[in-house]
């Protein structure tokens, strides 16, 4: 069990998501970067869309009220104990009854997830225990957590993960990836300016600090103004243009349809990048066909599966050394 502390800028509990919803205005929700999530529940032998924590930019403190074992997913947010041990990223840790957990900030990244063993013990709403504040769905109605907040495992007291380390070499995260993120021409290019897809292709783009959850806002060249269009369904990934001409890119908890025109999707296999992109972060964008970015979703899902099989393997192999300990 943990017991939040101090919360940070915003913590969460988030898992797969809402997906399928759209249709009645609740978006997808879930966690920003799925790969982080994924591998910290793997870590501790949860399914990897189960409910963990989503810890953002840093500043979290949680203490263990009992000996627990977590899994750390997603970005390097310097965690230790308080004791000063430093607590590997992508690896599962024994945290001591009455030990803290100092998130100190962002070493890389944004976002960082904590899983419990079989996943935190927690209702759902709609078919998911992620938080969506606007919508008030998740914990007490969608609040964020607070000091005095408590998180049990469904499996608690159990520490037989302890010592996992994710296969990083085999399966890095999808943020170690450098270069522009991929997009695909969206629906409404006739409802912007003639150049406008180029133009955001061939620009160098800053996170804005206005960003969030719900979409990033990209500072940089104006695209000239989009014009307000009929409003139709949104996805993660899109890119609209608003009146200002500087972009916004939606996030899981975007709004399900949207009025601006948009230029273009970023593809699923890109979404753990963009859940990772902090405020002052560049990025740009490169044009990819539909069947170019569905075979680096193929691709990644595939190097994340073998990452679970290979930590899996690890696994059987530590429990038999310690029955032969034993």
């Amino acid at each position: 069990m943990l017991q939040v502390i101090e919360p940070g800028p915003l913590l969460t509990i988030q898992d797969a998501g809402r997906p399928g919803l759209g249709r009645l205005g609740v978006p997808r929700s879930g966690a920003c970067d799925a790969w982080g999530l994924g591998v910290a529940n793997l870590l501790v032998g949860a399914a990897p869309g189960s409910a963990a924590l989503e810890i953002t930019f840093g500043g979290c403190v949680l203490e263990a009220l009992e000996a627990t074992a977590v899994g750390l997913g997603g970005a390097d947010l310097g965690a230790e104990r308080d004791d000063g041990r430093r607590l590997a990223p992508w690896s599962a840790h024994r945290i001591p009854a009455g030990a803290r957990i100092r998130f100190a900030g962002a070493v890389r990244g944004m976002r960082a997830y904590v899983a419990l063993a079989g996943g935190i013990a927690i209702g759902t709403w709609m078919g998911s225990a992620s938080t969506f504040a606007v919508g008030r769905l998740g914990f007490e109605d969608g609040r964020p957590l607070g000091p005095g907040d408590r998180l049990v495992a469904r499996r608690p007291g159990d520490l037989d993960a302890v010592g996992g380390t994710w296969p990083s070499r085999l399966a890095p995260h999808p943020a170690e990836r450098t270069g522009p993120l991929g997009i695909v021409s969206g629906p409404d290019l006739d409802a912007a300016p003639d150049d406008a897809l180029a133009g955001l292709a061939s620009a160098t783009w800053r996170v804005s600090t206005s960003s969030d959850r719900m979409g990033l806002r990209l500072d940089g060249p104006s695209l000239g103004p989009g014009r307000e269009i009929v409003s139709h369904p949104l996805v993660p990934g899109a890119v609209q243009l608003p009146a200002d001409g500087r972009p916004i890119v939606m996030l899981m908890d975007g709004p399900t349809i949207g009025g601006y025109p948009v230029l273009g999707v970023v593809p699923t296999v890109d979404l753990p990048r963009l859940g990772q992109l902090r405020p002052g972060d560049e990025i740009g964008f490169r044009a990819e066909t539909p069947e170019a970015a569905r075979g680096r979703l193929r691709a990644q899902q595939a190097a994340f599966d073998r990452g679970a099989a290979a930590l899996r393997a690890d696994a059987v192999w530590v429990r038999l050394a310690a029955g032969a300990c034993g």
